[in-house]
């Protein structure tokens, strides 16, 4: 959890902070659901191989590949359907940070008419807003 602050001169300008970081978590999300899908196809090739493989009465007796440690999973030559598992993670994880920056914007929208001097101050978790300080000049 990364903790950051910001300070901005004017209520638009850290709007339009939120809409650039909204477009680049976006711009994100389409890489890897085009990644994804490349990891979908590969998978679907991997189960089909090993469905072949059973029927033949060749059982894969790999040793595991996976070392999890106390916050990190390490995968060494991951097949595709570990590979598709990690980008899942991350690609649900990407997605709910633009639902919640989404959700902000919506919320922050309000104060739009907001026409007095202000600077702000805000505190992000994760690249999400989480405390807003409005100091009036």
């Amino acid at each position: 959890m990364a903790a950051v602050i910001r300070e901005f001169n004017n209520l638009n300008e850290f709007m339009k902070s939120v809409d650039d970081t909204l477009a680049e978590y976006r711009k994100r999300l389409g890489e890897m659901l085009r990644r994804l899908e490349e990891l979908r196809v590969k998978s679907e090739q991997e189960k089909k191989l090993k469905s072949l493989l059973g029927k033949l009465g060749i059982s894969e007796a790999t040793p595991s590949n996976e070392v999890e440690l106390k916050n990190v999973k390490i995968i060494v030559n991951p097949s595709p359907s570990q590979e598709l598992s990690a980008l899942e993670s991350a690609v649900e994880a990407i997605n709910s940070k633009i639902t919640l920056l989404t959700t902000v914007r919506k919320e922050l929208e309000i104060l739009s008419g907001l026409d007095v001097g202000a600077k702000i101050t805000v505190v992000y978790v994760d690249d999400v807003p989480r405390t807003i300080v409005l100091k009036l000049s």
